[in-house]
């Protein structure tokens, strides 16, 4: 079990000498002097004065190795919720951009409103008058009775005419 005399030990251990991310060892220095500063504010309120460096170095030798794997869980959880919240972030500043690029995009392709009804009114002129076409053919075909009845009746006339 190693013992601590100060801060730079805890430092060297948790952030120079750790096979882990520098950041995770750092946030983790940050938690254990966090206690230590807690710790000299309940020293001094209980005492009426600050601990002198004898206390100080006598806290750090007191704390077990378990203080250090207590400080990593909680420098992992904060960084985890540190991410959680950056991605939750970037995601909704992401989504907006879609969002506003997508109704942008739309709007640029409608372009103005006066080529777009040309091609409308063009489309709109093209159909009337197939249609118009379509119910003359129709309208000729119902007035002109071209039934192969009627047209034998025609003919049989100048036929027999020309006998």
């Amino acid at each position: 079990m190693a013992k601590y005399t100060g801060s730079a030990d805890i430092y060297r251990e948790l952030v120079e000498d750790s096979p882990e991310n520098w950041l995770y060892g750092l946030v983790a220095f940050a938690v254990i002097e966090e206690q230590r500063i807690e710790w000299m504010k309940h020293y001094e309120s209980q005492n009426a004065n600050m601990p002198s460096e004898d206390e100080i170095k006598k806290w750090y030798e007191q704390q077990p190795a378990s203080v250090l794997l207590r400080a990593k869980g909680i420098a992992e959880n904060a960084l985890q919720n540190y991410a959680t919240e950056v991605l939750e972030v970037a995601n909704g500043d992401i989504r907006t951009e879609i969002e506003e690029g997508i109704i942008v995009s739309e709007i640029k392709k409608l372009g103005s409103f006066w080529p777009q009804f040309g091609v409308n009114l063009a489309g709109g002129f093209a159909s009337a008058l197939i249609f118009a076409a379509f119910l003359i053919i129709m309208a000729f075909f119902v007035l002109n009775d071209t039934s192969p009845v009627e047209i034998g009746k025609k003919i049989k006339p100048h036929i027999e005419e020309k006998k």
